[in-house]
Order: structure tokens, then C-alpha cells, then sequence
């Protein structure tokens, strides 16, 4: 059988489109929580300062805080063309991002680990006036197992006795297999990680483990973002990782503070509620006595983080933008 020749064409050219020509996914399709949250009516939209700005934002951020960053700088670079950043200032982990505030070397940071009373102290002795800080985003660490898992819900205790090794959580005992944690017949239970020196580890480390020493022989999780591409092959793995939509290769745990506590799912209104507890949040700290005295490209760029396109930045990434009054109260802390 013979097609016309205009036919064939287009078939052939429909059928070498690659993938990523396909029209994205909106972000009601991609974060529907978060496009949720920014449909509030009365959201704060961004309002550019009258006068073009030029310069150079030489934030220090960590690689999990990049993935906002840069689709915040790159769209106020097109309100401000004179505006570009320095990249260089990027951290494996947020500890080196507090290292830097702490030092002096950066007047702009942002970190998903909080500065401790102690940091924010040697911070007010150094310089003399205290960091600002506002939170700029939501996440939440989310305990995945593999689908024909039958367990729905943990509690931190029992997190701690799987991942940890000293119980300092309040478990009775170490959890090293599925028939522990209530699975009949589960077999070894696989506790899976990434990089212990990273934001998302050092946070479960400190809200899980309480501080503690990890469990000796944890798998390796190469890819945090994407863990189900190694929880698929194994029926008995246990992972955390940051709050994403997930496939059906996954399952979402709820859980609870304590036993007999009520467990909850990560799902926004338990996030924004603080009642699911592996929330955490992105803090922004500024080097100055007042937001007034910061550059101008620094105030341009939090006016714009803590606004409506600014936050909607945050959300194409997965996490969860701040609700309005969240994001009020950031910027009255900041003195926007």
C-alpha cells in the first residue's frame, strides 16, 4: 500500500518529536496542592521597584534549595536584565551555607537546616545586630515503601529504631526486620539513604534519630529525588525522601508523633498544619541591621521569592509554596 508523499512526511516528522517537545504539564497537573494554595484570591503578586537594577546576587544555597533558585533568578532577570548571579557559592549540604553567613563570606543565604540558638548567638556577637531570616518554602520528608508493602503507617519512634542504632526516640528495640515492624513474613527490612551530609539527611538525623548515629549498614539511595527507580526492585526497602508526587512504583506512608498518637499522611493540610511531623522548611538569611540597608538587587530578589511568581517558582520544583498568611509574615519579619 502507497501513502501520498505529504502524508509519510508528517508521519515520520510526528514520529521523531522528542519527548521533551511535548507540551510541559501545567502546574495544576504537576503540583495540584501547591497551584491550590496559590489560587487564594488575595495572594501577594509581585510589584517591581521603578528603577532597573544592575549587579551581581551572590547567594550561598545547597543543592536542594538550587532547584528553586535559579527559576527565581533566571525570571527576575528578565524584569531586570542588567541583573545576573554568581552560581559559584553552592553547597552540598546547608551546613556549609550557615558556614558562610557565619563567616561573613555571604550576606545572602539560603539553607534548609535553621540556624541553631548557638549559630544565631555567635551571628549577634560577630556582627553586631541579629541575622534576618524568614521561612520562603515548605517541604516535607515523606517514608516511601514498596507497593506490596502492607504496612500504611510508622510512627518516629519506630523510624529511629529502623534507621538509628542508640533508640534515642523512646523504641524498645532495633528494628531490623519486617516481621518487627509488624509485616509477618517481610523478611530483612532495607533501610535505604542518601548522602548522610545532605540538608534532607541531616534534617531526619536530627528530628528522627534525635542527634544519633545512623544504622551501620545503610543501602545507598543514588537518586534521592527519584527513589522509586530503587524501591521498585525491592519489596523490602524503606526510603525518605523530599515531598514529590509519587508514581505507583511507591507507597507513602502516614505517620504518627508517638504510639497512640494519630498518624498522619503528608498531604498539605497535615504540612501547612505542622501536624505531620517530618516538616521542615527553607529559611532565607540576609546579612544586614535592616532590610533597608541590603542592595537593592537583594531586596528586589526577596520582594520576589516572597510573592506570588515567586513562590509559584518554588512549586514547579515539587515543594509546596507558603499559604498567604505564611507568606505575611515572612515579609513582615524581613520588613518587606
Amino acid at each position: 500500500m502507497k501513502f501520498p508523499a505529504d502524508r509519510l512526511l508528517a508521519a515520520l516528522l510526528l514520529a521523531a518529536l522528542p519527548a521533551f517537545a511535548q507540551t510541559p504539564p501545567s502546574l495544576a497537573q504537576s503540583n495540584p496542592f501547591a497551584h491550590q494554595t496559590l489560587s487564594a484570591p488575595d495572594y501577594l503578586r509581585f510589584v517591581p521597584c521603578p528603577d532597573p537594577l544592575t549587579g551581581i546576587l551572590v547567594p550561598a544555597y545547597s543543592g536542594t534549595s538550587e532547584l528553586f533558585l535559579k527559576g527565581v533568578l533566571e525570571q527576575l532577570a528578565k524584569i531586570h536584565p542588567g541583573l545576573t548571579w554568581d552560581p559559584r557559592s553552592q553547597f552540598t549540604s546547608s551546613a556549609g551555607v550557615i558556614a558562610m553567613m557565619l563567616s561573613g563570606e555571604a550576606d545572602l543565604g539560603l539553607s534548609s537546616i535553621p540556624m541553631t540558638s548557638a549559630q544565631r548567638e555567635a551571628f549577634t556577637r560577630r556582627f553586631g545586630y541579629p541575622v534576618l531570616e524568614a521561612r520562603v518554602a515548605l517541604d516535607a520528608l515523606q517514608i516511601l515503601v514498596h507497593p506490596s508493602n502492607p504496612i500504611d503507617t510508622l510512627t518516629v519512634p519506630q523510624l529511629d529504631a529502623i534507621y538509628g542504632s542508640e533508640l534515642r526516640a523512646g523504641a524498645r528495640n532495633r528494628l531490623r526486620t519486617w516481621d518487627e515492624a509488624g509485616w509477618p513474613g517481610g523478611g530483612d527490612l532495607h533501610a535505604y539513604a542518601g548522602w548522610l551530609h545532605y540538608g534532607t539527611s541531616k534534617f531526619f538525623q536530627e528530628t528522627v534519630l534525635e542527634g544519633g548515629p545512623w544504622r551501620e549498614d545503610l543501602r545507598d539511595l543514588p537518586e534521592v529525588q527519584i527513589p522509586e527507580r530503587n524501591l521498585a526492585g525491592d519489596p523490602q526497602a524503606i526510603a525518605f525522601s523530599n515531598y514529590r508526587p509519587r508514581d505507583a512504583r511507591v507507597k507513602v506512608l502516614a505517620i504518627a508523633r508517638q504510639t497512640e498518637e494519630p498518624p498522619y499522611p503528608p498531604l498539605p493540610a497535615h504540612i501547612y498544619g505542622e501536624e505531620y511531623p517530618l516538616v521542615r522548611f527553607f529559611t532565607v538569611y540576609a546579612n544586614a541591621p535592616a532590610v533597608e540597608d541590603l542592595p537593592a538587587e537583594t531586596r528586589e530578589f526577596l520582594n520576589y521569592l516572597l510573592s506570588y511568581e515567586g513562590q509559584t517558582e518554588v512549586a514547579k520544583t515539587g515543594s509546596l509554596p507558603l499559604d498567604r498568611t505564611m507568606l505575611l509574615r515572612a515579609r513582615k519579619r524581613l520588613g518587606l
